[in-house]
């Protein structure tokens, strides 16, 4: 075996270790194994890059590139955008990585070669203004939601955002948001092609979940220069100008491939197990992932994968334990998209006995049809509440959102298609009411 390529690890531009990819010279067709080991001077004074990397003098050693370094990468859009500038195939996860992982979302940057420092001009500006102020501050985002696309010719290398949505990091410029490939103060998603007004609609969704009590990314809507909203989130990984905070979303915490975000082997209650565990099995944490679970399915946000869970700690200290969630983000609902949210319920199965082949539904789903009470109530059990608690919680955060909705929520929304999600929102809250002995 020998060393095919290599990469630098940096924590806030701390060079922290290598990452070295291994080849078989002899066998071409054996798969490619990889090692990651601290920089000698990082273990005395660094932070650990990820919860399962403790510091140590002990390499680490993988037959397949860590979860941790995969979740990293941009996905869908994005990804079909960087593989093409770089000339490298969609599945070459660490040319991906290699090729645009200077700027990612956390403190940890990887970059080409072996080399002792990051490139320069990485400086944000803050501090950042709010992105629902922007609009009516009279900020435009540069171009239309057409010429988007020809923005990731020359913006999307060297950095890398999760999800298959389009999607790149922006920074205001005078009067305008433009796309940067360093220092972006902002994510902007257009609507993708076929989901109309989905920007109105994530953001309803993230206005009701604020309103409702939820720790939210901020986030606001931004016209194009044609008029067409998108939808703006203000980096929340920022902690001062010289600092970001490490960030892992749950697949990276759960040791899962991103391909495997919404697999049919997971469930909440094993994956809100596991994260409670990462953040040192603390209550208030334990209790805002389940009724996060819960909002998801009140709304009809059928896509609340693994990576839509984030986990944070400061970049301080030996300690790998992941004490803060992330503000709650990409939040929407599905109701007004038949052609996805007739597909699940939930984008997993709510309890562990539904997991795999051989899973199956409770009693109370097999007789109602759908979730209920008594799935909701027995996750939270599961997950180490207490029964009387998460009644209580279910009750509380029904009647919340119920109520939210009798105030003015702001959204610029067609009415048919806050109608739709109203109506979904009101179905929902009602099955929470019932469970098979009442």
């Amino acid at each position: 075996m020998q060393i095919n390529r290599i990469a630098t690890v940096f924590v806030n531009a701390n060079k922290a270790g290598t990452l070295a990819e291994y080849r078989d010279v002899n066998n071409l067709a054996a798969r490619e194994s990889y090692v990651f080991t601290y920089a000698e001077e990082y273990l005395t004074h660094g932070a650990p890059i990820g919860h399962h990397f403790p510091l140590t003098k002990t390499r680490y050693e993988f037959d397949a590139l860590p979860p941790f370094f995969s979740n990293v990468l941009s996905e869908g859009w994005l990804r079909a955008h960087q593989a093409t500038k770089a000339r490298l195939d969609k599945s070459d996860e660490f040319g991906l990585l290699c090729a645009n992982g200077e700027e990612l979302i956390g403190g940890v940057s990887v970059v080409a070669g072996e080399v002792n420092t990051l490139p320069p001009n990485r400086f944000i500006q803050l501090p950042i203004p709010k992105p629902r102020t922007l609009k009516d501050k009279g900020f435009v985002i540069i171009g239309t939601s057409k010429t988007f696309n020809d923005y990731a010719v020359d913006h999307a290398n060297g950095q890398s955002i999760s999800g298959v949505q389009r999607k790149l990091m922006m920074k205001l410029q005078g009067n305008q948001l433009v796309p940067t490939s360093r220092g972006g103060q902002y994510i902007v998603k257009p609507a993708p092609e076929g989901v109309p007004y989905c920007p109105e609609n994530e953001f309803f969704i993230m206005s009701l979940a604020n309103k409702v009590g939820f720790n939210t990314a901020e986030c606001g809507l931004v016209p194009f220069e044609d008029g067409e909203l998108a939808y703006v989130t203000k980096r929340f990984d920022i902690l001062d100008e010289d600092e970001r905070y490490l960030i892992e979303d749950g697949a990276s915490l759960c040791l899962v491939h991103p391909k495997h975000k919404d697999s049919e082997a997971l469930s909440y209650e094993t994956v809100l197990k596991r994260l409670s565990q990462v953040a040192g099995n603390s209550k208030a944490v334990t209790l805002t992932l389940f009724l996060h679970v819960v909002f998801s399915y009140i709304v009809g946000n059928n896509d609340l994968h693994l990576k839509n869970f984030s986990l944070m700690r400061k970049p301080r200290g030996q300690s790998t334990t992941m004490d803060m969630l992330t503000p709650v983000y990409d939040l929407l609902s599905l109701a007004p998209y038949p052609q996805f949210d007739r597909a699940c319920f939930m984008s997993i199965g709510v309890l562990a006995i539904e997991e795999g082949d051989d899973g199956y539904f409770s009693d109370a789903y097999n007789s109602f049809g759908y979730y209920t009470k008594h799935d909701f109530v027995q996750l939270g059990v599961n997950i180490g509440l207490p029964k009387a608690l998460v009644e209580k919680q279910l009750k509380q955060l029904t009647g919340k959102v119920l109520k939210a909705l009798e105030s003015d929520v702001e959204t610029p929304m067609p009415n048919d298609m806050y109608q739709q999600i109203v109506t979904r929102i009101g179905e929902r809250c009602s099955t929470l009411g019932r469970s098979l002995d009442r």
